[in-house]
């Protein structure tokens, strides 16, 4: 179930350089990002979408006291966008089209593979993603929602074996997409040396201090 909040949640993070919403999400993201390394994620769908929808919540830093028309969602709300690649359903993000209940201005931002993201610690960036192939999707989304947000977010841990080789890529795959904003932190926290992300398991956990590297990348439409 999807939930409403105050137009101003909207307003204060467009109101912010894409450079900053991009910080934003890997800030707010971190801590539960560690915490389904650490103590197991659920893939069933209901759970990963809500699990994904709480992210949301914290990356725009929404309050049950303040509700209204910017609706937070997951994918199984159906909120999809045709990228031209696939029917693409955006994992999370939060949306208000222009004109609801006399909102003035529209916002959409949304997660592509968020679920993937927050359940992985190697995940491949898909810049081609953030825009959609047919020009008239875009200039529909434009016009619906005035200002579009797509983002994509990966937390690479430097211990794995495919590290280096995900890093390159990526940044060799930007420069085919030069209107893409990037955002790269170095972080760190205490991890799961195996076992990353499943359910608990009988045997002890060990943690180890584990090198991150964050990236967002983003665009406005």
């Amino acid at each position: 179930m999807t939930t409403g909040y105050d137009i101003k949640y909207a307003k204060a993070f467009f109101d912010l350089p894409i450079e900053a919403r991009l910080t934003k999400i890997i800030d707010n993201s971190f801590p539960d990002w560690v915490n389904n390394c650490n103590t197991g994620v659920s893939l069933i769908y209901a759970n990963a979408c809500k699990m994904v929808e709480a992210v949301t919540e914290k990356v725009l830093e929404t309050s049950e006291d303040h509700l209204g028309d910017f609706e937070v969602f997951s994918s199984s709300t159906a909120h999809e966008v045709e990228t031209g690649y696939d029917l693409f359903n955006p994992d999370t993000g939060a949306l208000v089209a222009a004109g609801t209940n006399g909102v003035a201005e529209g916002y959409f931002y949304f997660l592509e593979t968020g679920i993937r993201c927050m359940s992985s610690d190697n995940a491949k960036f898909e810049p081609r993603w953030l825009t959609p192939e047919d020009p008239a999707i875009v200039e529909n989304l434009v016009k619906t929602y005035q200002h579009v947000f797509p983002v994509q977010l990966r937390f690479w841990a430097q211990d794995a074996e495919d590290y280096q080789s995900l890093y390159d890529t990526f940044k060799a795959t930007l420069k085919d997409f030069p209107k893409v904003s990037v955002v790269e932190k170095q972080l760190s926290a205490p991890l799961r040396a195996k076992f990353r992300f499943r359910p608990k398991r009988k045997e002890q956990i060990e943690l180890v201090e584990t090198p991150v590297t964050a990236i967002a990348i983003g665009l406005e439409l």
